[in-house]
């Protein structure tokens, strides 16, 4: 099947290589004659009927194209495939997968340390960006950070939560709860508020992941999500005990601040010595964890 977009962009659907509750992703690949357009694409369907959320997010796309750590959109176009009409984006490729990709291909035993500060950097960047815009993200994970061309550039893609949240005076807002709940903020889970601090909170999960290999929280959202929730919100992440060096484990203090005011900024993250410094973001030294007792978190509610 080929279609035409409205900026002309002629590709073939190819296959399938991601689904989700908006629909799938495939391949494809184009016929023009602009250096601007890859050759291979990623193409994000819908239903028609079922594509607002997709609709959407290209609009956001469209005001984050100027910035190279966000996932170029080429456009959108409405094709009939099998009898069913489809809403298709046209997105930028991902050749090497995911960060949760690369992470799983270590073994989950953590990435390299420049792999680490490249991510990290490029992550921050696109934050900077996108917060400086009014916009939060509202989902930042590994699954949602892709891995662009040979350099694997880390670019911030699915934005079906994003959401704009004004000027500097009414940054947070409440949209009641959104996201992963792995990579909540404590503000999210406890007041459902949504600020650039929560995309933060995330990108720091992000950051803790790379480097351990391991998620923030020991517990599976599958399995336990009511308990992943309660040590969100009244416990704190395990960073001393974790095999991090002295500048990775404050650069992850500065994002894992449970007092959202008190959380850096993508901009001050950016001027962390940990980005620039030389020495290794992972030791040897490891300890036990504390345990939080998840209902002493019911109880306060219920009190």
């Amino acid at each position: 099947m080929a279609a035409i977009t409205d900026h002309q962009i002629i590709w073939t659907r190819g296959k399938t290589i991601g689904r989700g509750s908006f629909g799938i992703v495939t391949s494809a690949t184009t016929t023009n004659f602009s250096i601007d357009i890859p050759s291979t694409i990623a193409v994000k369907s819908a239903l028609f009927s079922r594509s607002k959320s997709l609709q959407k997010e290209r609009e956001l796309l469209h005001e984050f194209q100027d910035c190279d750590h966000v996932i170029r959109c080429f456009g959108a176009n409405i094709t009939e495939e099998d009898g069913k009409i489809l809403y298709n984006m046209l997105l930028e490729y991902a050749s090497a997968g995911s960060l949760a990709d690369r992470i799983g291909q270590n073994s989950r035993q953590g990435l390299q340390d420049f792999e680490v500060k490249q991510y990290a950097k490029s992550i921050l960047l696109g934050l900077s960006h996108i917060h400086g815009r009014g916009f939060v993200h509202r989902d930042i994970k590994p699954d949602n950070i892709l891995l662009v061309g040979t350099d694997k550039v880390a670019k911030i893609a699915d934005f079906g939560f994003a959401k704009k949240v004004g000027g500097v005076k009414s940054q947070k807002r409440k949209h009641g709860l959104k996201g992963t709940p792995m990579y909540m903020a404590p503000e999210s889970v406890l007041d459902n508020e949504y600020g650039p601090e929560a995309d933060i909170w995330a990108f720091g999960c992000t950051v803790f992941e790379m480097v351990t290999g391991k998620t923030v929280w020991d517990c599976s959202e599958a399995d336990n999500v009511v308990y992943l929730l309660c040590k969100i919100g009244m416990g704190s992440p395990d960073l001393q005990n974790k095999r991090l060096s002295k500048k990775a484990e404050d650069f992850l203090k500065k994002c894992l601040i449970k007092e959202p005011r008190s959380r850096w900024t993508a901009d001050m993250l950016l001027k962390h010595p940990f980005l620039s410094s030389n020495d290794n973001v992972v030791v040897r030294e490891q300890t036990r964890k504390k345990e939080l007792n998840p209902f002493l978190f019911i109880r306060h509610l219920c009190w």
